[in-house]
Parts: structure tokens; C-alpha cells; sequence
């Protein structure tokens, strides 16, 4: 050994350094390996190094930093370096070692347009398949639960119904009655042109009842309550509750998600009665302050233009809009990775994809509303 160095250095018949460690690599020898290695690979740029490490029985966490780093080092300096002779009691500890290329090093090229493109199909396809197979996992086990409805959890659903359903009554009505008192100004605009004030209310009443409600109400939905599941899903992942609920041998979809989905179902098509009830009543104010028509004949018109089928037609989109806005809300809450800001990503995500799909379902169903003449 040369001078008490934890190694000795000899040169091989191809003419490599060959640096033979004689003391196990732990915290102990790791600082005057280090400045003696560093000293080495410096002195021999461009060289070929090899560590044996057949006499080294015993490696800790600084004795592999110290590899780590004399590797990195070694990639400066242009400086080859093989590590060979390594016991299998040590192996699996400097397997990582192994991932390390100096490639990794090098700036990747920009990836074209076309390739980022196709990234991004493929990714949101991937979504979209997990998506399904959620749905698919959550309708099969709703139907399991229709076979013994004593065992569900109605007290979840119907915590989780007053929390998007009652708390969500004012902001709803404030939002339609406002909506109803600006449909009521634009339409009158152009209808007191031609003396056709009162159909003020057919329009205002189909717009709200058919289109308008639902997909406010929805919206509302995706923002207040998709959200917050995604969230209390995302959080209980990041605490290991579902991990501990698994393994106690429950089903998470029907612990966690049905109860979620039920109360949406239940409170929508209220929340959507309730919105449009106050955006008749914005349109009557408007109607009765510059239209000059009575809230009776107001109200008649609207009896009048009305059927039954464009109010049902309106609560079946909410259903959708529903059943969409809760397992999208729970899909990104299982989705959560290990982090506290991957809450917030998911929590946003639910917001975004509840939102497409509510404007997409919406065109659907329009479109078959409109083959089936209703």
C-alpha cells in the first residue's frame, strides 16, 4: 500500500490504470479516497481508469457517493472509467451506478412539432382508456350495490348531497337570476323591433330550461364539488388512507366514489329546478321594469311555451353532466402521484376535464335531441 492510501495503483497489459481498493468504502475512508481519486483523474486526462474492487466486502452510502462522484468526475475530464471485480454482497448496493451515462449530460434536442403532437395524442389516449375503464370498474360496481342496498353508505351520499347541493343554492341562484335579467335585455333589443315583447318569455324560459341551466349548474359543479373530491381523494392517497383500505379489504370504488356520485345525481337535477326558477324571475323584473309586461302575463307565456318534454330533456343532461362531473373528480383524485402539489394538479385537471366533458356531452345529446325531433 503506498503511503497508507485505501488503494494501490498498478497498470494493466492494455495499459490501463488499474486502482486496487484495499479498505471497504464507508464514511470512514471515503474523504481521502476522494481527494486522492480526484488528484488521480485530474493528473490523467484522457486516460483509461479501472477500479477493482475484488478485496472491497463492504460499501456504505458515502463509499458509494464517493464512486459516484470520482464517475462524474471522470466524465469532465474525458476520462474512461470501469469498475469490474465486484463482490455479489456489494452488487445490488452500486447497481445504480449503472443508470448514470454521460450522455444524460448532453442537452436532448428539441423534439419537432410532429413529435410533440403525437405526444400529446398519445398521452390523452392513454387518459381516455384509463378513463373508461374507471367508468366501466364504477358502473359494475353500482350494479353490484343495487343487489344489497343495505350495505350501502347513503350517510356519505347524503353529506356529500348537502355539500353540493344546499351550500351551493345561493351562488346558483345569484348566477341565473343575473343570467335571466341579461337574456331578458338582449332579447328585447331585437324582439321590441317588431312589437313581440311577449315572446321574451319563450325565449328566455326554453334557453334556460333546455340549455342554459343544466350547463351552469354543471359548471358550478365542476368547480365546487369535482374539485373538492379530487382533492379529499388526492389527500387521502398522500396519507396512505386508501393504501390502508385496500388492505383492510375494501372496495375504494365503492367506499370512496359511488357516495359521491350518488349525491351528484340527487343534487343536480334540484340545483337545475332551483336555477331555473331564478332565471325566470331575473327575466320577470327585466320584463316588468322596461318591457312593460306583468308577471302574470309573463308567467302565462311561459306556461304556454313550455312542455313538459323540453324540462325533461333539460333534466337529462343534467344527469349526465353529474354522473361525468363526479367520476371525473374521483378518476383524478386516484390519479394523485406522492406530493403535495400533485393535489393541486389533479384538483385543477378535474376542473378542466369536468368542463370538456360538459360541453361535449352537451353537443351529443343536442345533436341527438335534434335526429329524435324533441
Amino acid at each position: 500500500m503506498n503511503g497508507g492510501l485505501p488503494f494501490e495503483t498498478g497498470r494493466s497489459p492494455e495499459g490501463e490504470i488499474v486502482v486496487s481498493f484495499k479498505r471497504p468504502l464507508v464514511f470512514e475512508n471515503a474523504a481521502q479516497a476522494w481527494r486522492e481519486l480526484s488528484a488521480l483523474v485530474t493528473q490523467k486526462e484522457n486516460a483509461s481508469l479501472v477500479f477493482d474492487l475484488s478485496e472491497v466486502s463492504k460499501v456504505d452510502s458515502a463509499g458509494a457517493a464517493l464512486l459516484r462522484s470520482i464517475q462524474r468526475l471522470c466524465d469532465r475530464k474525458g476520462v474512461r472509467l470501469r469498475i469490474q471485480s465486484v463482490q455479489p454482497s456489494i452488487k445490488h448496493f452500486l447497481s445504480y451506478l449503472e443508470h448514470e451515462s454521460p450522455k444524460k449530460e448532453q442537452v436532448a434536442p428539441t423534439d419537432s412539432f410532429v413529435s410533440r403532437v403525437g405526444a400529446f395524442l398519445i398521452e390523452q389516449s392513454v387518459e381516455f382508456s384509463d378513463f373508461v375503464k374507471f367508468c366501466g370498474s364504477s358502473l359494475i360496481t353500482a350494479g353490484r350495490s343495487l343487489r344489497r342496498p343495505g350495505m350501502f353508505r347513503w350517510n356519505e351520499s347524503f353529506y356529500y348531497f348537502q355539500l353540493a347541493g344546499s351550500d351551493a343554492m345561493s351562488i346558483l341562484f345569484l348566477i341565473t337570476f343575473l343570467l335571466g335579467m341579461v337574456m331578458s335585455f338582449q332579447a328585447a333589443i331585437q324582439l321590441r323591433q317588431f312589437g313581440a315583447n311577449i315572446y321574451v318569455a319563450d325565449l328566455v324560459s326554453l334557453t334556460l330550461t333546455r340549455e342554459l341551466s343544466p350547463v351552469f349548474t354543471a359548471v358550478l359543479l365542476a368547480g365546487r364539488s369535482g374539485s373538492a373530491f379530487a382533492a379529499e381523494i388526492g389527500t387521502m392517497k398522500i396519507g396512505e388512507e386508501l393504501d390502508a383500505l385496500a388492505v383492510m379489504g375494501f372496495n375504494l370504488t365503492e367506499l370512496v366514489t359511488l357516495p359521491k356520485v350518488i349525491a351528484l345525481m340527487m343534487a343536480a337535477p334540484l340545483l337545475t329546478m332551483w336555477a331555473n326558477f331564478a332565471g325566470i324571475m331575473g327575466a320577470i323584473v327585466v320584463s316588468a321594469v322596461s318591457l312593460d309586461l306583468t308577471p302574470y302575463s309573463f308567467m302565462h307565456e311561459v306556461y304556454a311555451g313550455l312542455t313538459v318534454g323540453d324540462i325533461a330533456g333539460g333534466m337529462l343532461k343534467t344527469e349526465v353532466f353529474a354522473i361525468l362531473i363526479a367520476l371525473v373528480g374521483c378518476f383524478r383524485g386516484f390519479q394523485t402521484g406522492m406530493g403535495a402539489d400533485s393535489v393541486g394538479r389533479q384538483t385543477t385537471s378535474a376542473v378542466v376535464s369536468g368542463l370538456f366533458l360538459i360541453i361535449f356531452s352537451d353537443a351529443i345529446l343536442t345533436v341527438i335531441y335534434y335526429s329524435l325531433g324533441w
